[in-house]
């Protein structure tokens, strides 16, 4: 009744809701474009798609044997003229997002065992990178752009106070997670033909590229040709600090990708686990550099990470394709310290098929 009579308390919840509903104008793409810089969220956006199409192709009687991948941006740029050609009888779905994390692949296997999709060969990705919680600089793409509130509600014990706090506020409200600035607005609204139009061409193209790719499509601006030697050493350098200083291992991380093989096995669908290439100048600081990896710990994130790695495949027999310490794989062109090059991605589908074929013949032994 103090309500009714004091309707003035009504005003911020009133406040709260209209900027809410208003908030939900900038996820309108002819809104959106006048303000957004990325284009990863399109990635995320078509893989929607992507399992429709993927559905829709399992059940033809006449089709070739199907790879799902999922990764990050390190598994972006396949070609599935590549491998029809040199590997006939084969397809990629790739379900790789900029970001791709182990928590969004779990979301995509609960769907996949909900409603019994089963590919012919599941690959998953092992990023050390995913596996830091102690990271200066956060990778937050699933969370804003891929995961389902209830699937976090879900799982909210493996998700930390943090990531919680980052997906109601980016979720919740676009404009903390973009940022609009008036003056890329104006600009935009000014210039549509040098600069609003061009940027939803982008958009448009980067979509069409993805389907008809079937996942996979070079996103403008996120590889470049070769990086020289010096660069490439101080990409190295800021990637580390930024993404491996301090380290600490996350048993949650792991317990994302542990679920998701589980899934694979409740499929009874073959899958195994990658190590993707990272630039040689990356790995000497992986594999050399001291940091923090406890409290009062110090030791190289290699020492650290990749005995956990090792332990857990073997006990759990999962297949685990290491591309870094493997001498058969010789590409070390780089855009920077964490991309292989768009020059490398044949020898990498070759990697690729040459392991998953003999995972295929060991497991029909």
């Amino acid at each position: 009744m103090d309500l009714i009579r004091n309707r003035y308390l009504f005003v911020p919840f009133l406040v709260v809701f209209l900027t809410f509903c208003l908030d939900k104008l900038l996820i309108l793409e002819n809104i959106h474009t006048y303000f957004s810089k990325s284009l990863s969220d399109i990635n995320y956006i078509q893989k929607n798609e992507l399992y429709e199409d993927l559905k829709e192709y399992l059940s033809l009687k006449d089709r070739d044997k199907v790879l799902v991948y999922f990764g990050n941006s390190r598994g972006l740029l396949f070609d599935n003229e590549y491998i029809h050609k040199k590997y006939p009888g084969w397809v990629m779905f790739n379900f790789s997002v900029p970001g791709g994390k182990p928590d969004y692949v779990l979301q995509w296997m609960e769907e996949f065992e909900k409603d019994g999709v089963k590919p012919d060969f599941f690959l998953f990705d092992h990023s050390v990178e995913m596996f830091n919680s102690a990271a200066s600089l956060k990778v937050d793409e699933t969370l804003t752009n891929g995961l389902n509130v209830s699937f976090v509600l879900k799982h909210f014990s493996l998700f930390s106070t943090e990531d919680i706090s980052t997906l109601i506020a980016k979720r919740m409200f676009r404009a903390y997670q973009y940022r609009p600035k008036l003056e890329v607005i104006i600009a935009r609204a000014k210039n549509k033909d040098s600069f609003l139009y061009p940027y939803r061409d982008l958009r448009n193209n980067l979509m069409a590229n993805l389907k008809s790719g079937k996942g996979s499509a070079m996103t403008p601006g996120t590889h470049q040709a070769v990086l020289p030697p010096e660069l490439l050493k101080k990409s190295a350098y800021g990637d580390f600090h930024s993404y491996l200083v301090p380290f600490r291992f996350s048993e949650n991380i792991l317990s994302f990708t542990d679920q998701s093989l589980d899934l694979a096995k409740k499929l009874n669908v073959p899958s195994a686990v990658i190590w993707v290439r990272l630039s040689l100048p990356y790995m000497d600081h992986i594999r050399h550099l001291k940091v923090s990896v406890g409290e009062n710990k110090e030791g190289t994130v290699y020492d650290d990470w990749y005995p956990r790695m090792v332990g857990y495949h073997k006990e759990n027999g999962i297949p685990f394709w290491n591309m870094n310490d493997d001498p058969t794989y010789t590409c070390n062109e780089f855009s920077d310290a964490g991309h292989m090059s768009p020059s490398c991605y044949d020898e990498y589908t070759d990697y690729i098929f040459k392991n998953l074929n003999q995972s295929l013949v060991m497991g029909a032994r």
